[in-house]
């Protein structure tokens, strides 16, 4: 698998150019173009072709003191970031983060970083990629940064909506928890969590998921595997779709 990363905006002034930046990285299986790459998959595959978008994650960088309120910037683009925003920065009027960031973060002194959303393909779920690609987008993204947010939430529902009982969503809040946990992020407040990038264990769970990135990319291709379906699935790939807004 391979990261892509792409920042895209308008060559005119618009609102908040110097305090919201948008990220957007395609994850692709292999590489369009790669000879060795393709040669390798051989006739009959059934994985995707060579360079074949699998899915993406979407981040922003809220900017520090650059004059504008970033709460303004966050509420003008989404709700899920206006959500963020209200938990991390101050009162409206009041530059800077909240008290309550301040006590959980170590160095509360630069821009955030947010990780919006991570999607994948159906056929790519259930193998707990969503917390690895994350991990490997926040740690290219994250230079000074004093911390990363997200606001984790189920991104899609089973058709028959009345499997959606309250035991339902706590099971999926379980998954949620565990998912993100494993890269170093920490409940925060009002269903906001952070990743202390001062920390050393993010960058320990980054390295242990690497790991599990390694022998996931063994099994898948080992001769005679099928690559249709999980080898040692984290989540279940059929069920909750977990992360922020989709996995």
């Amino acid at each position: 698998m391979h990261l892509h990363y792409g920042h895209v905006h308008p060559a005119v002034p618009y609102d908040f150019e110097d305090t919201l930046e948008s990220w957007c990285v395609k994850v692709t299986y292999g590489l369009a173009g790669d000879e060795e790459w393709e040669n390798e998959e051989g006739e009959g595959s059934s994985a995707p072709a060579a360079g074949t978008e699998v899915g993406h994650v979407i981040l922003w960088r809220l900017r520090d003191d650059t004059g504008d309120s970033g709460w303004e910037a966050a509420d003008a683009e989404s709700g899920d970031l206006e959500v963020i925003a209200s938990a991390v920065l101050g009162r409206p009027g009041r530059a800077g983060y909240s008290a309550a960031f301040e006590k959980a973060v170590t160095h509360p002194v630069g821009d955030l970083l947010i990780l919006d959303r991570v999607h994948l393909d159906r056929a790519w779920r259930g193998f707990g990629l969503g917390p690895i690609l994350a991990a490997e987008a926040i740690r290219r993204l994250s230079g000074g940064c004093c911390a990363v947010a997200a606001y984790p939430a189920m991104g899609e529902y089973p058709e028959d909506r009345k499997q959606i009982t309250e035991a339902y969503r706590r099971q999926a809040k379980k998954k949620i928890a565990a998912l993100w946990e494993s890269i170093g992020f920490q409940r925060f407040r009002r269903g906001v969590w952070l990743l202390d990038t001062a920390l050393r264990q993010p960058e320990e769970l980054m390295l242990a998921r690497r790991a599990e990135l390694h022998a996931l990319s063994a099994n898948f291709q080992r001769p005679g595997l099928s690559r249709s379906v999980p080898v040692d699935a984290v989540e279940d790939g059929g069920e909750v779709i977990v992360g922020p807004r989709t996995i």
